[in-house]
């Protein structure tokens, strides 16, 4: 059997339209050649190609012409998203205000004006911009799972943004759709997390009435050597709080973490670790045991809840 002919370079690494393979003089016969797949209707990608989330919007981006947005923009990005987001199918698409918006299976599309900086050129997609698809996820998410998107934009390592970048941004959306609750989250997130999950624990600890715990604050012994910085921490109190997720399990992490919590303790502080189970609710109206283990810290170290404030008759 002859092989098919090779396609050109421009067109043998990304998603390619009918209409580019015609200007690159592809016949009809080669486009249904087995070495090519149809990752949607109107375009063609070489059948080795790994499907991915990234595959998928960059063929309906090329055929359509719009930009990548909304929770499919959040994926790309790498913003995490309740699972019920994340398993979703459907691409969202944004066109200019005035223009129609993209309608075909798989497809939400969108209309909205944006911004010259709102827009990121990748290799293989344009897409809004990590703050543009923040505040776009305030008319989709829940204010708490906004949050933790919005800890991960500002986050230690490799951030999408800084504080002051948001406040700009968001000076700039007054009266938009989704703008109040934007104002809401941002009231709530905190710079420099680590992980999704110090975001939800400390959302959590604020949601049962406990002191809202500091983030990566460095610990420092009585001669002033560094200690280690604790995902969060209540320095009054010298409570430190661990989170340890899955990658916590392997001997080598153990070793580590158990080397880190002793020197925490001999410092003076308590420390909390904390997992999974100890987020989920054992019973309905109960409360977390990360809530109740954390309060017995706090308490066992001087704190005391302020007293309830009456109400005026």
């Amino acid at each position: 059997m002859r092989r098919p002919p090779e396609l050109p370079e421009a067109l043998r690494h990304r998603p390619f339209t009918l209409e580019q393979a015609r200007s690159a003089g592809l016949t009809r016969r080669r486009l249904r050649a087995g070495d090519l797949m149809r990752p949607c209707t109107g375009a063609r990608v070489l059948a080795a190609a790994e499907e991915t989330l990234l595959l998928r919007v960059a063929a309906v981006g090329a055929v359509t012409g719009a930009i990548v947005s909304h929770l499919s923009a959040a994926l790309l990005w790498g913003f995490p998203l309740p699972l019920a987001c994340r398993n979703r199918d459907e691409i969202h698409l944004t066109v200019p205000a005035g223009r129609r918006a993209p309608r075909r299976t798989g497809v939400i599309g969108h209309q909205l004006d944006l911004e010259p900086a709102e827009i990121t050129a990748g290799r293989l997609v344009q897409c809004t911009s990590p703050l543009r698809t923040w505040f776009d996820l305030a008319g989709m998410l829940e204010l708490e799972d906004l949050v933790v998107a919005g800890d991960f934009l500002l986050r230690r390592r490799n951030p999408l943004s800084t504080l002051a970048e948001l406040d700009g941004f968001l000076a700039a959306k007054a009266a938009r759709p989704g703008y109040r609750k934007a104002m809401r989250a941002r009231v709530l997130l905190r710079a420099n997390t680590d992980s999704a999950k110090e975001t939800e624990v400390r959302l959590l600890l604020r949601r049962y009435g406990l002191p809202e715990p500091a983030v990566n604050v460095p610990m420092f012994d009585e001669m002033g050597r560094w200690i280690q910085d604790p995902d969060m921490s209540y320095e009054r109190e010298r409570v430190a709080i661990q989170y340890d997720g899955a990658h916590h399990a392997s001997a080598v992490q153990r070793r580590s973490d158990i080397f880190r919590d002793e020197n925490a303790r001999e410092a003076g502080w308590r420390v909390v670790v904390l997992t999974q189970a100890d987020l989920d609710v054992p019973a309905p109206g109960m409360e977390p045991r990360a809530v109740t283990r954390v309060r017995k810290a706090v308490a066992d170290q001087g704190w005391t809840p302020e007293p309830a404030r009456r109400r005026r008759r």
